[in-house]
């Protein structure tokens, strides 16, 4: 007796005499990943007219056999628009306070002065602007949960006392000493122990934002896959963690006044310097992240059902063209 072969019916490469339910003709627009032609009409068993990539691995490629199990988003613009507000917003912040130690940079080294004021401004600015885009991320489909709703309202919330304590340290404090990174001087304690609190909002900001931006990201079929870096928000944390040790260390160089005070300070500069550049890769990856993600939060995945024509389906269509013909 000859044994019969299982075949998943939703397996594009299985063949079209695979299942009564395979799909044997392109009914919907889908575009070659080589040359851009529209595939439609076309047999999946066919390649592409135009450069011979088979209409197979376009499929593979493109279609997402789960796009019509995910729950559709509530405003879909609106979603997309904040998730690339909020991580611009949180970008133009970190970057701000870049350039500020860079201008202090210029001024110790090279003697080249140049009025910082305006950026503590404008992280600032962006620090709203991201804070008011993450309202969007608190509740973007359905199938968020109360407990996930109320912890991503918690992350939102925290921009208040960060920015609080951002235009205290970056407007105030660092705007009243000449080289609060290089120099430090009377105000490093309190900008230390500003700076610990900094972080503890961030925390309480990217942990109770991340899940539901996580739900966003698998809407994409590539990240689903582990084809992108899905840890881009807890990879940020633990670089705020870095330079926050840094932070920590001064606190500890501060209240010892002995001579290991020196020593532990130099680490905790160090620390801050490595952390600080691990934040800034991280959030310019987060930008490039939700950048990549616009076109499947704005508009449905493609799915099977969307560009497939299953046998009943092309029996109904056969008759309807031999009526029309008739």
């Amino acid at each position: 007796m000859k044994e019969e072969r299982s075949v998943n019916p939703q397996d594009p490469a299985a063949g079209p005499e695979a299942s009564p339910v395979i799909a044997r003709q392109l009914t919907g627009d889908l575009w070659c990943i080589g040359c851009g032609y529209n595939l439609r009409g076309l047999s999946i068993r066919e390649p592409c007219p135009e450069c011979g990539v088979p209409v197979r691995a376009t499929i593979l490629a493109v279609v997402d056999p789960k796009a019509h199990e995910l729950v559709p988003l509530k405003r879909p613009r609106v979603v997309g628009i904040g998730l690339i507000v909020w991580a611009a917003g949180l970008w133009m912040a970190v970057m701000a306070v870049a350039l500020m130690r860079g201008s202090e940079v210029m001024r110790e080294l090279l003697g080249v002065s140049w009025w910082s004021l305006g950026l503590a401004y404008l992280g600032l600015l962006g620090l709203i602007a991201s804070g008011v885009a993450a309202l969007a991320l608190i509740r973007p489909h359905e199938s968020v949960t109360r407990i996930g709703a109320l912890r991503a309202a918690a992350g939102v919330a925290s921009y208040i006392p960060l920015g609080l304590i951002y235009f205290h340290i970056y407007a105030r404090l660092d705007q009243s000493y000449r080289a609060p990174f290089m120099r430090p001087g009377p105000l490093e304690l309190e900008r230390s122990l500003l700076r610990l609190g900094l972080f503890v909002f961030i925390a309480v900001l990217i942990l109770g934002l991340h899940q539901n931006a996580r739900s966003l990201a698998v809407r994409s079929v590539v990240v689903r896959t582990g084809r992108v870096d899905r840890q881009s928000m807890i990879a940020v944390l633990a670089s705020f963690a870095v330079a926050a040790c840094g932070d920590f260390l001064h606190v500890v160089a501060a209240t010892l006044g002995n001579g290991y005070a020196d020593l532990i300070s130099t680490l905790g500069t160090v620390l801050l310097a490595v952390g600080s550049i691990l934040v800034m890769v991280g959030v310019s990856n987060i930008v490039l992240d939700t950048l990549r993600l616009w076109p499947v939060v704005v508009r449905p995945g493609v799915g099977l059902v969307d560009v497939l024509e299953n046998n009943d389906q092309r029996a109904r269509r056969a008759a309807r063209q031999g009526m029309e013909r008739g």
